[in-house]
């Protein structure tokens, strides 16, 4: 009974992914904002990760960019690579602020997807110019590209992250059980929550 319960929790996490992954590609791919669109399926299973455990968040974070690597990528593995090191960040990071204050890690996500759109810049950019044989890192400098590019994409991921976190938030609350209230015969009120 555990292993079907799981199964059917990362079929419904891989239909996730596709299904963001195909909403990121179709309708996002028109709705720029600053030049830049939402990474849905990163920031999905960025929200994942915070409550995840590690290696859980890893796997997760890997096999999703694997996905965008192979669908919508030009080279594989930088973006399984990059959700992989992203996810277990996350989850290092936030799962045990969340465990005990549920808005706890919502302060630590903006550094976080800063941090990302960062390592994402530096790693294509690196890879674009080896399989081209050389030539400028970045065609203007660097605070430029940073101002233009890597600031709108990292507010742009943290609203839908921060979106993303709420509903997660709200699925966990209305899905925890509530305490079962028993009276005794003398009168002291017992909290069951098994």
């Amino acid at each position: 009974m555990k292993w079907r319960g799981r199964i059917i929790k990362g079929a419904l996490i891989a239909a996730g992914v596709v299904l963001l992954g195909l909403i990121q590609a179709g309708f996002f791919d028109r709705l720029k904002i600053m030049n830049c669109k939402p990474e849905l399926v990163l920031c999905f299973v960025a929200i994942l990760a915070v409550r995840a455990h590690s290696l859980r968040a890893g796997l997760t974070g890997f096999l999703a960019g694997l996905y965008i690597d192979i669908v919508y990528g030009r080279y594989v593995g930088i973006y399984a690579l990059l959700y992989l090191v992203f996810c277990v960040i996350v989850s290092l990071s936030l799962r045990r602020l969340t465990d005990k204050y549920k808005w706890a890690g919502l302060p630590l996500l903006p550094p976080l997807f800063l941090l990302y759109e960062m390592g994402e810049s530096l790693l294509v950019r690196f890879v674009a110019v080896y399989v081209a044989g050389g030539g400028p890192l970045y065609h203007y400098p660097y605070a430029e590209h940073f101002r233009v590019r890597i600031l709108p994409g990292a507010a742009y991921n943290l609203a839908v992250a921060v979106l993303f976190y709420l509903i997660l938030l709200l699925v966990v609350l209305i899905r925890r059980p509530k305490p079962a209230i028993r009276y005794r015969r003398d009168k002291d009120i017992v909290i069951d929550n098994a």
